[in-house]
């Protein structure tokens, strides 16, 4: 067994086709089922049912899926732990994020940016997912770190360090009777229509048991799992929206104002880390270089 059957094995996994999965891998198709199928015959059993809908796993490979991803990782670890005694810098990170328009002061861009010149030989990729998804990443191992909301029920194999906090805040189109509002009630919220975050945000979460705690209920009607376009919703007049205060650009998003709530939630951004012996190079230099750069902008 390869490990790079085990990569086209994940490939058409991850894409649900081998065409897909050849095409990412580079390779041709031909050659990517015929990897595939050896691997299966020292297997002795089929990891994909073949069909009009696409590659589908088998219970056989279902079950080989764990495994074969705990050993790409291994090796990962492995040639970046001789990279790393050879004074090299290779490798992959893996970091799992909001896909939300963060704080400059905590964004990656500038940090990914110095990264790259310094280390080309290293890939980065950025995840970005829910708040819940990324603590299950980080304690899966299936990335380095995450930039993540606090949560209330982390895994206790996670340390979570803060960076920011930030009240939330109501924010509304320009010319809206809560418009530049200060001390605002829920009460008056909940009678609007507002674009919500979907389950499982810590936005969403921190605003659903603020109106629990009033005693206060409302129909949620629409959803979007994507913050730039709640900001694009609210710009246009679709309604109102929450979010956390640090992460409203005003002055891109022009049309767009703010209300302070009377009490309201805190919202925490921070990092979530598993024991940093079980990172590889790559993602412990660029933790490193994130941590200081988040440090530099808080001293300047």
């Amino acid at each position: 067994m390869e490990l790079r059957q085990l990569e086209h094995f994940l490939a058409v996994v991850e894409e649900g086709s081998f065409t897909r999965a050849a095409a990412r891998a580079f390779m041709v198709q031909s050659s990517l089922s015929a990897s595939l199928l050896a691997l299966e015959r020292e297997l002795g059993t089929d990891l994909f049912t073949r069909g009009r809908r696409g590659a589908e796993l088998t219970d056989a490979g279902r079950a080989f899926l764990e495994p074969a991803q705990a050993a790409l990782r291994g090796a990962e670890r492995a040639r970046d732990a001789v990279a790393e005694v050879k004074g090299l810098l290779r490798g992959s990170v893996r970091i799992a994020t909001m896909p939300v328009a963060m704080p400059r002061s905590v964004d990656l861009i500038e940090t990914i940016r110095r990264f790259q010149e310094e280390h080309p030989g290293v890939h980065v990729q950025v995840v970005p997912t829910d708040s819940k998804s990324m603590v299950d990443l980080v304690t899966d191992g299936q990335v380095d770190f995450a930039i993540t909301p606090r949560v209330d029920q982390a895994s206790p194999t996670l340390r979570f360090e803060p960076l920011i906090s930030t009240d939330i805040v109501v924010v509304c189109p320009t010319g809206h009777r809560l418009a530049g509002a200060r001390d605002v009630d829920l009460h008056d919220v909940a009678k609007e229509s507002i674009v919500d975050f979907p389950c499982g945000w810590r936005a969403r979460e921190l605003f659903d048991r603020a109106l629990a705690e009033q005693g206060l209920q409302r129909q949620v009607t629409l959803e979007v799992n994507d913050w730039l376009g709640i900001l694009t919703m609210v710009q246009r007049g679709v309604g109102i929206a929450y979010g956390p205060h640090a992460c409203i650009d005003t002055a891109t998003f022009s049309g767009v104002d703010v209300a302070t709530l009377a009490d309201p939630p805190r919202w925490e951004l921070g990092i979530a880390i598993r024991d940093e012996a079980l990172r590889g190079a790559a993602g412990r230099a660029f933790l490193a270089a994130y941590r200081e750069r988040c440090g530099e902008h808080t001293t300047g």
